[in-house]
């Protein structure tokens, strides 16, 4: 019998042990995925149900079955970018692929300048000089800080500087400077603030 309360002790000693082991090992697994998913050309990529310029090419009798198994309420496909999930899920078969492949080909002007502190217009001006028409091609220079964008980028950081005196921000990666540039500017705070005062309105 003591042996027995020994072995039992023992199991539920290591039982968080062994589960937090295997949640470390999912979540490693989950980051090497993401990983090699960000990796893939989703704007140049080769897709069965969409055509070079990413517009949905597809019959409407296989997009509904698309719709369907990808269990979205049908109700609440109202725009391009709700069909375009339908159309990646199945494509991929893979929500992180899906998600991933649909936020960068509905990539906006307006959201490249909410990361560089521009307007749309002045976002559409830089990329027609560097003959870039997709949003998320300009966005891949200044997160690659390529010297196509050096000046750009330099201004954004004075910009930066300017408003939270942060020395670091001259310095900062370009793949770090971007989230804090977007996450920072007033227009984003204001939304965010707007969205809380929306919500706690609704309470």
């Amino acid at each position: 019998m003591k042996s027995l309360n020994i072995l039992i002790i023992l199991f539920l000693v290591s039982s968080p042990i062994f589960s937090q082991d295997n949640i470390e090992e999912i979540t490693h697994k989950k980051d090497i995925k993401i990983d090699s998913i960000v990796k893939i050309d989703f704007i140049s990529y080769k897709y069965k149900y969409l055509d070079e310029n990413l517009k949905i090419k597809i019959p409407k009798e296989l997009y509904e079955k698309m719709l369907i198994d990808s269990k979205l309420n049908p109700e609440r496909i109202k725009k391009y970018s709700d069909s375009l999930e339908v159309i990646l899920k199945a494509e991929f078969n893979d929500d992180d692929a899906a998600r991933i492949a649909q936020l960068r080909i509905t990539y906006s002007w307006e959201r490249v300048g909410l990361h560089i502190w521009k307007n749309k217009d002045e976002v559409i001006e830089i990329a027609k000089k560097l003959n870039i028409k997709h949003p998320y091609r300009l966005q891949e220079l200044f997160l690659n800080n390529d010297s196509k964008v050096s000046m750009e980028i330099q201004n954004l950081r004075i910009t930066l500087y300017q408003n939270f005196g942060k020395v670091e921000l001259m310095m900062m990666p370009t793949k770090q400077l971007m989230p804090f540039a977007f996450s920072n500017n007033p227009e984003i705070i204001e939304r965010r603030n707007n969205h809380h005062k929306n919500l706690r309105q609704r309470k």
